[in-house]
């Protein structure tokens, strides 16, 4: 049975903690791991305070350009791209991309996205642009199992705004806790993404809203 990891982006494989780390990189300031720490998550930024006011006095004097932060080009978490590869080999899921990162690129775009920052797994897919993202995943599926004569059994959902608009139809297939750009994906989301995938999953039972 095939497996279908419908993955985000932000928030999910993208961090304060690699977006801050970035910035200290590029003004040639010192940290570590620590200053990102879950005792900082709710400090402004999720970050050590300390070395914030550092970033912010550099960044203010004006001795160093902005560090090139895009939607092209948009430091990735190495430590949330682990966790994810963890939950695709584990599973051995294929991908659909729910991100705002899949408008303005086509299937081998994304593909090629996802092995430059070594992130594992084929993209098969990516949603549409409705009213919501439930209604993305939906429409994907229905689309999906009726080009292919397939019915899929087996979904998984990361995204950190799960609960604003895929809970209403998806709850059962969401990975929860994962709510702030803070922290991104977390070791135990590894074992909640599996207790997802074994969850038996039929598009019939999906109540379109």
């Amino acid at each position: 049975m095939k497996k279908y990891l419908f993955l985000d982006i932000d928030g999910v494989l993208n961090t304060h903690r690699s977006l801050f780390s970035k910035y200290a990189e590029h003004y040639n300031i010192p940290y570590t791991v620590d200053d990102f720490s879950e005792k900082y998550w709710n400090c402004m930024d999720g970050t050590n305070p300390l070395l914030m006011e550092k970033i912010e006095e550099v960044r203010d004097s004006g001795k160093y350009s902005l560090p090139e932060v895009n939607m092209w080009d948009f430091p990735f978490d190495k430590i949330c791209i682990n966790f994810c590869n963890k939950i695709i080999k584990e599973n051995n899921a294929e991908l659909i991309i729910i991100s705002s990162w899949r408008l303005g690129r086509d299937l081998e775009e994304l593909q090629q996205l996802m092995d430059d920052h070594g992130i594992l797994g084929k993209v098969i897919g990516r949603t549409g642009h409705n009213e919501t993202r439930a209604l993305d995943i939906y429409e994907w599926i229905e689309h999906y199992q009726g080009k292919y004569d397939s019915i899929i059994e087996s979904i998984c959902i990361l995204d950190d705004d799960h609960d604003y608009d895929i809970d209403y139809m998806f709850y059962e297939f969401t990975v929860k806790h994962m709510t702030s750009i803070r922290n991104g994906l977390l070791e135990k989301h590894i074992k909640e993404a599996k207790e997802v995938f074994n969850k038996p999953f039929d598009i019939n039972k999906i109540v379109k809203e």
